[in-house]
């Protein structure tokens, strides 16, 4: 049911009951690493296994080189989970992560862990509904820290030091370019039940954009709207796992 604590460097295991009888993967935002979801952990019941995707290029993998495309990080989390997990399980991605978690429940569902029993998307439009490219990832550094702040990734001022920019912002800006490059031309409906979950004044994706996820599940839907900016998982952790935990009850 759990997932070993050794092995890939794709998976780091936060919370595992010892009587879990599900494991939720978690995938964090652009230039977001597996901590963003640390807090998490003493908040989910015992019933729940927690298991975050690490991307390449930040905290436990700051040498690996960043990846060329969306799908690739799809990939590597599915080739991971498929080695180390065993039960049944649901994807969450907030922004970013939402759209690698539906490329990952793609490619899970035709393989020995079958589909999720559950896809939460959260703060990101749905798959080939992006609009033309952003251009985020060709800002200057100080244009890209307006972005960040204005999204509340980080308070103001914090990025103002040289040395901690060094190590954010390379993510954050190549995780930009996977999303201007994600394009997919006939993007393919899920057999997986979906909830998508917006924040009431994001900047980024208005909650009617977000509500679209309906359209790329053949399984049925439910739209959250919860108060607050693009990060309100973070000011609003325990409504989002309340809302988590209800729809993943037995």
């Amino acid at each position: 049911m759990t997932v070993p604590g050794t092995g890939t460097p794709w998976l780091r295991r936060f919370h595992a009951g010892p009587g879990a009888r599900l494991t939720v993967v978690l995938f964090p935002h652009a230039g977001g690493t597996a901590n963003f979801y640390r807090e998490w952990s003493a908040h989910l019941p015992e019933e729940y296994a927690l298991v975050v995707v690490q991307y390449p290029g930040r905290e436990t993998r700051f040498g690996e080189p960043l990846p060329e495309r969306l799908e690739d990080l799809a990939e590597g989390a599915a080739a991971a989970l498929e080695g180390h997990l065993t039960g049944p399980y649901a994807l969450f991605g907030h922004s970013m992560g939402s759209l690698v978690a539906y490329e990952t429940a793609r490619r899970l569902a035709g393989g020995p862990l079958g589909p999720p029993v559950r896809l939460f998307a959260s703060a990101r439009r749905a798959p080939g509904l992006e609009g033309p490219p952003s251009g985020i990832h060709l800002l200057d550094d100080n244009a890209l820290v307006a972005v960040i702040e204005k999204l509340g990734g980080t308070p103001p001022g914090l990025l103002d030091d040289p040395d901690l920019r060094s190590l954010v912002l390379p993510a954050v800006r190549g995780d930009y370019r996977l999303i201007d490059a994600y394009r997919p031309a006939v993007p393919e409906p899920l057999d997986v039940p979906v909830t998508a979950l917006a924040g009431a004044d994001d900047p980024s994706v208005t909650p009617a954009e977000v509500d679209r996820w309906g359209g790329f599940t053949t399984r049925g839907h439910v739209l959250e709207v919860l108060p607050g900016d693009h990060f309100f998982p973070v000011r609003r952790r325990d409504e989002v796992l309340r809302i988590l935990t209800r729809d993943l009850a037995p």
